[in-house]
């Protein structure tokens, strides 16, 4: 039987809407005088969403900001309730989901610790027997008398989240908490939801953290604008919020957006005196936006300097479409060699690229130009788009795509 069943769960918020008592009472008078009319100023957070949990399964949840993560962790853990649709779960619920929201500034970490424990449903006998461990896993025993507002911000996740933690809950629900705090920490951290998920706890958990989502979980759910987008298998799922990702920021950018950082002008320095564009050509010469993994990808730039321009440097980036530098050159040895070269008027240079063993995705590519002497940037070319196309790659992932073998020396398998 399952020990979580969110069925056709629909949760709808009025915008604008008051949040005090009077407010409230007001709006309740209002909608009593309209009755029927409709009510053009919801906004749905959930639509009809639906999914079940079995004891000690780990599911993760992501989607763009505002696809109802949160919401749906705050109605599990009935911080808010549903407007249609139902929702059961089976035995206690500790939620890790705003670290801290019961800590008292004035009072001391030993005294927040009960606070907050008590918020979380432990009772004093709780907390007693786990507090030397929730005080040496937040490594503040120095520290664990003095008035919560003198902690670092550090400190006081640290705190907040050992409390959550050590809760013996059946159900746990996390949102976002495992990206604060320093590498070391999240690494804890990481280890301790491990524990608690090994022990047999049913964990529902939200983050934009795809590597914590792929090494955690064991199901997914996409949300899309408070619909289920698509769930099942960790790998297949990510993979395919991570495609569409790329080709949703891919159709935002567009083609000829202009990428320049002008924050690195000098004072007087005219951005637009310069202007360069790219095209870019397969290995057979024609025009392309599709590439193939193991082709040599040809970067024209056409660049005009309406006046003399002296020392400059080309600068050729290449990102996938979420923005991740995936390489860059720099004409330097050309620059180092001919310090006195200038350009003025029109002008053109290539750059050959290859072969690229880049995975299937978007990529951009920018040509930049600026002063090899000082900060300066003349121009910086508008983004051009293309597309590798090759054969899937299996469970292989990341950016780079080098011919591989595998070797199975006589007596190693």
């Amino acid at each position: 039987m399952p020990v979580i069943e969110f069925s056709h769960v629909t949760k709808e918020y009025h915008l604008g809407s008051r949040t005090s008592l009077r407010g409230a009472i007001a709006q309740a008078v209002k909608n009593l005088a309209r009755r029927k009319q409709a009510d053009h100023s919801l906004f749905s957070a959930l639509d009809d969403v639906s999914f079940n949990m079995e004891q000690g399964e780990v599911l993760g949840i992501i989607g763009h900001n505002g696809a109802g993560k949160s919401t749906t962790l705050k109605l599990l853990s009935r911080v808010t309730y549903p407007t249609r649709g139902s929702i059961h779960t089976q035995g206690r619920v500790a939620a890790l989901i705003e670290l801290g929201a019961g800590f008292h500034p004035d009072l001391s970490g030993r005294e927040n610790v009960y606070l907050n424990g008590s918020i979380l449903g432990l009772k004093r006998r709780e907390i007693d027997a786990q507090f030397s461990n929730m005080v040496e896993f937040a490594g503040l025993e120095k520290f664990i008398d003095t008035p919560v507002k003198r902690y670092s911000s550090g400190m006081y996740v640290r705190l907040a989240f050992a409390v959550a933690a050590h809760m013996r809950a059946d159900i746990l629900l996390v949102d976002e908490v495992l990206s604060v705090g320093d590498a070391a920490f999240q690494q804890k951290c990481m280890k301790k939801m491990g524990e608690l998920r090994d022990s047999g706890a049913t964990i529902v958990f939200v983050s934009h953290n795809m590597w914590s989502i792929e090494s955690f979980c064991r199901r997914v759910i996409v949300l899309r604008k408070g619909k289920i987008e698509t769930e099942g298998k960790v790998s297949d799922v990510v993979e395919f919020y991570r495609r569409h990702q790329r080709e949703d920021l891919f159709a935002q950018t567009g083609r000829g957006d202009d990428a320049a950082d002008h924050g690195n002008l000098l004072p007087g320095q005219k951005p637009n005196d310069v202007k360069v564009h790219i095209e870019l050509f397969d290995s057979a010469g024609k025009h392309a936006n599709e590439i193939g993994a193991n082709e040599t990808l040809l970067v024209r730039a056409h660049y005009h300097a309406p006046e003399r321009v002296a020392n400059p440097l080309f600068i050729l980036r290449l990102h996938r479409a979420d923005g991740l530098l995936c390489c860059e050159t720099v004409n330097r040895a050309q620059a180092d060699t001919r310090m006195d070269q200038s350009i003025c008027g029109p002008g053109t240079f290539e750059v050959r690229l290859g072969p690229l063993q880049l995975v299937t995705d978007h990529y951009t590519i920018e040509a930049h130009i600026v002063d090899s002497a000082a900060p300066i940037i003349y121009a910086v070319s508008p983004r051009e788009h293309f597309q590798i196309q090759a054969e899937p790659f299996g469970a292989d992932h990341g950016v780079f795509a080098p011919p591989v073998e595998w070797l199975y020396p006589e007596g190693a398998r």
